[in-house]
């Protein structure tokens, strides 16, 4: 286990305890999460080594990396991932330059697949071994993250779709990214957000803590101020409406209740979102390159 000593947000070394929860998909161990005593940013804490990590991804239930169809809640997942990818690009598509685009932790290549039927000039990275074997399998091609490191392409778009929670060094890769867009370029992030009424109804059982994998758990102010301290300009937020059901069932699988309870309380929590100071169980935010 590795300890994180240095929020990397506002640079504060105080930290308080927050939450103690369990890994319910894969592991069953015990995890903690840590508050930011300056800024309130949420973080697995201690958490598993960079060498340990990959042991928390290997099962057939991480559906982003195996693509299972297994389960009623996965079936679910598949049918929703196609309105879903229109709803991401739709986002925020009309901001982006001319240019190539790259998505970042690319998974089995759904969202690339789906550029390229707009016949987009797209490419993406991917850290897992398996989660790329099964694009290249439908014809996609995926390239290791690890090349991404000395990649010097520049893109007018990137994205991290339910990514950026799994990276170790937040400020590192932002600021990468930031060396890789052309000038005005997008970069859009998805996360979820514990400021919704379903992370707040659920507590310990809320599946998007998904800890150890979830290594920071952000709100936007989290994201907003992460993205600012690295050079980039906020220009929308975006809910992503289906995340809340989803994210809802799972948890009251983890609880042992019934799925169907979780439809009813993902639809409370975009109510809420609408009408109230909670925000939505996950969201897309949209930030512009600064011009230099």
């Amino acid at each position: 286990m590795t300890v994180v000593l240095i929020c990397p947000i506002c640079e504060s070394k105080s930290f308080q305890p927050a939450l103690s929860l369990k890994d319910y998909s894969i592991s069953k161990e015990e995890f903690k999460i840590v508050r930011c005593t300056t800024c309130s940013f949420l973080l697995t804490n201690p958490r598993p080594t960079d060498e340990d990590l990959s042991k928390y991804y290997e099962s057939e239930d991480y559906i982003s990396h195996s693509d299972t169809k297994k389960g009623f809640i996965n079936k679910l997942y598949h049918q929703i991932q196609k309105i879903n990818l229109r709803l991401k690009y739709k986002a925020y598509a009309k901001y982006v330059p001319r240019g190539t685009w790259m998505d970042y932790g690319a998974g089995t290549g759904a969202y690339l697949d789906f550029l390229k039927s707009k016949n987009i000039s797209c490419e993406g990275f991917e850290p897992d071994e398996k989660a790329r074997k099964i694009g290249s399998q439908k014809g996609i091609k995926i390239q290791d993250a690890i090349e991404y490191k000395s990649s010097s392409k520049e893109y007018a778009s990137i994205t991290m779709w339910h990514v950026l929670e799994h990276v170790t060094n937040l400020n590192e890769i932002i600021l990468k990214h930031k060396s890789n867009l052309i000038e005005g370029g997008i970069l859009t992030i998805a996360v979820p957000n514990h400021n919704s009424f379903d992370a707040q109804y659920y507590k310990n059982y809320w599946a998007a803590y998904d800890v150890p994998r979830h290594l920071w758990h952000f709100t936007e102010k989290n994201v907003r101020a992460l993205l600012k301290k690295n050079g980039f300009e906020h220009i929308k937020t975006k809910p992503m409406i289906f995340d809340s059901y989803y994210v809802s069932m799972l948890s009251e699988k983890y609880k042992g209740s019934n799925l169907i309870r979780g439809i009813f309380s993902g639809a409370i929590s975009n109510l809420k979102a609408r009408t109230t100071k909670h925000s939505f169980s996950s969201q897309i935010y949209i930030f512009r390159k600064k011009r230099s």
